[in-house]
């Protein structure tokens, strides 16, 4: 009975470990020449997913988001001027312009500096890295706000190699003619040109004409300076003939339209007739911002004299 027993329970241990020999066995195979493995199947499956969807898209790094527009502002697209709107994109070498009224509020990259660029104005925006941020102003005035970060640099160039740098600063630059003026109201600017160079601290304000070194730096005015004198001229077309003076860097228009200002601050314009123009407005506007405007009369007409009777006596022939 021991002996069947015995027996019985050799069989199935024997059985038991052939079994298990056998999973093993077929484990081995299974795994060498039927699965695959993970690391490739990882590397089918994402290469099949890959060439299944369209390659990526290449977005041009950010330099300026258009937040706000005021009238007409236009911004470049190729060889074309087109209408900006809110939430564009500005890139390298892309310029914007302002009109006549109008403004444009731009944020720089992702960040918390501001420009704004009033009517008649036009910016250029340059390279951007982590050392610095280029912008050119080719005409008109640009208002920054400008935050800094680190060790990082605003380069704001204009004119004949005028340079405007800081590393925070809320200031004005304007370029008008062949002058260009920066006004700080906040934080420190160095403006640059010509191998020389000035540090415009807060409530300070310096000019530099072309090919010249920049003016040492000047409180900026409480008041504007505007004289202006009337004077007589011998054409019937024009209304009046305004000659005045301001401080150097003043810009000056007479009806909306922009006098020419010498380096000595002194402007003269012939302002036509028009039909209903009795008088003219005359606006000045300093690098800081601060304006003054003064009306002058119209001169009257020149009374046209009536004809003079010519009386001609005639000798008679004797």
């Amino acid at each position: 009975m021991s002996r069947s027993r015995d027996a019985l329970g050799w069989a199935v241990t024997l059985g038991l470990g052939l079994v298990i020999v056998f999973i093993a066995f077929g484990w081995i195979i299974f795994d060498r020449f039927v699965a695959v493995p993970t690391s490739e199947a990882a590397t089918v499956e994402v290469g099949q997913e890959a060439s299944s969807q369209p390659p990526p898209v290449v977005v041009p790094d950010v330099r300026a988001i258009v937040i706000g527009v005021v009238g007409m502002v236009e911004r470049t697209e190729g060889e074309d001027w087109v209408e900006v709107r809110v939430g564009d994109v500005l890139g390298l070498d892309d310029s914007i312009r302002t009109g006549v009224g109008s403004r444009a509020d731009l944020q720089v990259g992702d960040e918390a500096s501001r420009l704004s660029i009033p009517e008649r104005s036009e910016v250029r925006l340059g390279a951007v890295s982590r050392a610095a941020h280029a912008i050119r102003l080719a005409r008109g005035r640009v208002d920054v706000d400008y935050r800094g970060q680190g060790e990082r640099v605003l380069r704001l160039q204009s004119g004949e190699g005028a340079l405007a740098e800081t590393r925070e600063a809320r200031f004005t630059m304007l370029r008008s003619g062949a002058m260009v003026a920066v006004a700080t109201h906040v934080g420190s600017v160095r403006l640059s040109a010509a191998g020389g160079s000035v540090e415009i601290g807060a409530g300070h304000q310096s000019v530099v004409f072309d090919g010249a070194q920049p003016l040492a730096a000047e409180p900026i005015p409480l008041e504007v300076l505007l004289k202006v004198a009337a004077q007589a001229s011998a054409r019937e077309s024009v209304c009046v003939s305004l000659s005045g003076q301001v401080r150097p860097g003043t810009e000056v228009f007479v009806e909306e339209e922009p006098a020419e200002v010498s380096q000595e601050g002194r402007f003269r314009m012939d302002v036509p007739r028009r039909e209903g123009r009795s008088r003219v407005k005359v606006l000045a506007r300093e690098p800081g911002g601060a304006t003054r405007e003064t009306l002058m009369a119209c001169r009257a007409r020149a009374r046209a004299r009536p004809p003079q009777r010519v009386k001609i006596r005639w000798e008679e022939a004797p």
